[in-house]
Order: C-alpha cells, then sequence, then structure tokens
C-alpha cells in the first residue's frame, strides 16, 4: 500500500509564521499590561489630589465660619482626612480693603506630591 500526502502549501502554519505570531500577541499584550499599570497609578495619584482637595476645602470651609479673632500670620496643624494625615499651612494677610482678610491654605500630604491650594476673601469687621 502507498500512501500518498497532498503537499497543499495552505494546509497549515509553518514554524515561522507561528513564531511571528506569537512575538505580535506578545508585544500587544505588553502594551495592554503597560496601560493598566499607568491606568491604576493615574487613579492612585487623582486619589490623593482629591483627598488634599477635601482637606483643604474643609480648612476653608472652618475659616469661613470661624467667628473668633484672626491670628495674622502663618500657622500649621496636622488634619486626617479621608484617612489620610494632611499640614495645612493657613496664612492670614491684610488686604487694602481693611474690612477684610485674605486667607490662604495649603494641604500637603507628607512623603507624597500630592497638595492642594485655595484663597478666601473673609469679611472681619
Amino acid at each position: 500500500m502507498i500512501v500518498r500526502r497532498l503537499q497543499d502549501p495552505q494546509a497549515g502554519f509553518t514554524l515561522i509564521e507561528m513564531l511571528v505570531a506569537l512575538a505580535i500577541f506578545s508585544v500587544a499584550a505588553l502594551a495592554l499590561l503597560r496601560l493598566d499599570g499607568y491606568a491604576v497609578a493615574t487613579a492612585a495619584d487623582l486619589d490623593g489630589r482629591l483627598a488634599a482637595g477635601l482637606a483643604v476645602r474643609n480648612e476653608a470651609a472652618l475659616a469661613a465660619t470661624d467667628r473668633g479673632v484672626l491670628v495674622r500670620g502663618t500657622t500649621e496643624r496636622s488634619v486626617t482626612n479621608a484617612g489620610r494625615r494632611f499640614r495645612v499651612r493657613r496664612t492670614v494677610a491684610p488686604t487694602a480693603d481693611r474690612r477684610l482678610v485674605r486667607i490662604d491654605l495649603l494641604a500637603v500630604e507628607p512623603g507624597s506630591r500630592h497638595r492642594a491650594a485655595l484663597t478666601l476673601i473673609k469679611r472681619v469687621g
């Protein structure tokens, strides 16, 4: 019995074609993994900035509603907001109108670059 093989060039993939396909798939998979890592890092950075923004807005609300005497100059205090600790710097300065003061607030999360700033004008007299 003689067995004949049909040699059809379109019968399947060659080893070289398989290796090229695997290489292309690997490059695409690595690009997706890198993109995923970038998305996670960006989300974490946005979360930190949002927490700093909330901390500085809370301090602004406290400053706006405080009926006590405002101390001019710069003060710092530590606050915890959203489970994170922030250093809040508060600078009170006079304006051209003696009835108004300018309050600059800066919240910084130590050990990171997350920060937020806010300025408000408050009537004092």
